[in-house]
């Protein structure tokens, strides 16, 4: 075969694959989908090194979809001049992430816990641990050349929707087959397409479709149900939940012996999800021990009029209206708690 014929194969299979691409890319943009970034382990990476030299308006949160879901961080950094440093995971207890923060001697910064007693309570090695497992051991070995490539994604994640990995990949499309679960084999239900979306801050929101459309608020609660969340059957106790308790109890001092801080949050959730969370996780045998037995402050919606006076659209986290006065009240609460100031225009007080 002649050179020019190799050329004008390549150029024609080049034009084949631009045109896919850019098929593939205005067929989900027609679709009405928002642009989303991958939330994998170099973004969370990334994330992670920004936890040195924070102010005391400048938290870390950690914790579960409902503090990356209701924690609106515009709204924090316009109340406060400075944006928090999202470090939750969804569906995945923050503990291995509090011990890491604990073992680090450089963090001596402000932490917010969230809360979410059947994630936070789950056994130590359990599926709930597990994202939290494989962040941890990339950090420390989150090369040069993976930083570049995290750097180039972020430019073109910007700018491609189909780029969207956990939504848009064939793995994520093939994961959408409707196969049932099995003897030995669990399928994990799907959250429906148009759920929502995640910035490049890592900051979590529900779509415009979410809000508009009951069916894909009944969608996600269909997950809830599958998934056991309106059960009713006691988390752990005796031995077990007092070995957490203690674990959690020695990061806590851990943080604080560094002059760092430690609050957790129990972030809303509505019925009948919270009435499910009242049988299996009764507030004063987990969220009460949880304050008496580390000493740390705890912000509780239920014990506030302006946290719980909103209802969560799909039973577990509110809706990005909602997230904008509810970061509002909560910043205001953590100061008049804790007798601080976290605006950068005053006088910054150290939380004690």
């Amino acid at each position: 075969m002649e050179t020019a014929d190799y050329k004008k194969a390549g150029w024609l299979a080049l034009a084949l694959v631009l045109l896919f691409v850019a098929g593939w890319e205005i067929y989900w943009r027609n679709q009405g989908f928002a642009l989303s970034f991958n939330d994998d382990e170099s973004l969370w990476a990334h994330t992670r090194k920004k936890i040195y030299n924070v102010a005391p308006g400048q938290p870390v949160i950690i914790g579960s979809s409902r503090v990356k879901f209701d924690i609106d961080q515009e709204t924090w950094k316009k109340e406060t001049g400075h944006q928090p440093v999202q470090l939750a995971l969804v569906g995945t207890s923050p503990r291995p992430v509090l011990r890491d923060l604990a073992n680090d001697p450089k963090f001596k910064g402000t932490l917010l816990v969230g809360v979410t007693e059947g994630l936070f309570f789950a056994a130590d090695g359990s599926f709930m641990e597990e994202r939290a497992a494989k962040r941890l051991a990339f950090y420390p070995r989150w090369s040069l050349s993976q930083q570049v490539s995290f750097h180039l994604n972020q430019v073109l994640e910007s700018n491609l929707l189909f780029l969207d990995e956990e939504r848009f990949s064939l793995n994520a499309l093939l994961k959408r087959l409707p196969i049932e679960s099995r003897p030995g084999v669990f399928v994990f239900p799907n959250f429906p397409l148009k759920m929502g979306y995640m910035k490049a801050d890592r900051q979590e929101v529900f779509s415009d479709a979410f809000v508009a459309d009951t069916a894909v608020q009944h969608g996600v609660q269909y997950v809830w149900r599958y998934l056991g969340m309106l059960g009713n059957k006691r988390g752990f106790s005796g031995d077990t939940l007092t070995n957490m308790m203690s674990s959690v109890k020695a990061s806590v001092d851990k943080i604080r012996a560094r002059g760092g801080t430690v609050i957790f949050l129990r972030m809303p959730s509505s019925n009948p999800a919270w009435a499910a969370e009242q049988q299996s996780y009764p507030r004063e045998l987990y969220w009460d021990r949880l304050l008496k037995e580390t000493g740390a402050p705890g912000i509780h919606f239920t014990d506030y009029p302006e946290l719980s006076k909103y209802v969560c659209p799909d039973w577990s986290h509110l809706s990005p209206a909602d997230t904008k006065p509810f970061t509002k009240d909560l910043i205001r609460i953590i100061e008049q708690k804790n007798h601080v100031t976290l605006r950068k225009t005053s006088a910054t007080t150290k939380i004690q």
